[in-house]
């Protein structure tokens, strides 16, 4: 019996780890107006999250949470995890990036403080 509690671990690991990446994915295809790409599934998921927003009841970071879980159940059952899906504690949340881009430091060009050195010319009687 153990192993078999083993293997629905590394599989409730795993489903969860493609759920926290593909959520990720997602909000970052939804910021480049890219949704319809994604694939049917993935599309209705993401509406369910746009859904618990437009409540105005949970806040933001509790409508991930609730979509990811959703995710992960799905995930879990795919990949072959057999009954109850078991909780997997997520690592701490980082500190979130502000929406502005005050933080973004543009590209510019560095000007050289010396010339580049010349090229050597090969000698003809070698």
């Amino acid at each position: 019996m153990p192993a078999t509690t083993d293997s629905n671990l590394e599989i409730a690991k795993r489903a969860n780890d493609e759920a926290r990446a593909d959520f990720a994915t997602w909000l970052m295809m939804a910021k480049l107006n890219s949704i319809d790409a994604l694939p049917q599934e993935a599309q209705a998921f993401f509406a369910g999250y746009r859904a618990l927003l437009a409540q105005n009841k949970v806040a933001e970071s509790a409508a991930a949470d609730t979509t990811i879980r959703i995710v992960y159940r799905s995930y879990y059952a795919r990949l072959g995890g057999t009954g109850t899906p078991p909780d997997i504690k997520s690592a701490p949340r980082t500190r979130q990036m502000p929406d502005n881009n005050d933080n973004v430091t543009p590209f510019r060009k560095i000007k050289p403080s010396a010339p580049p050195p010349r090229e050597r010319r090969s000698c003809r009687w070698r």
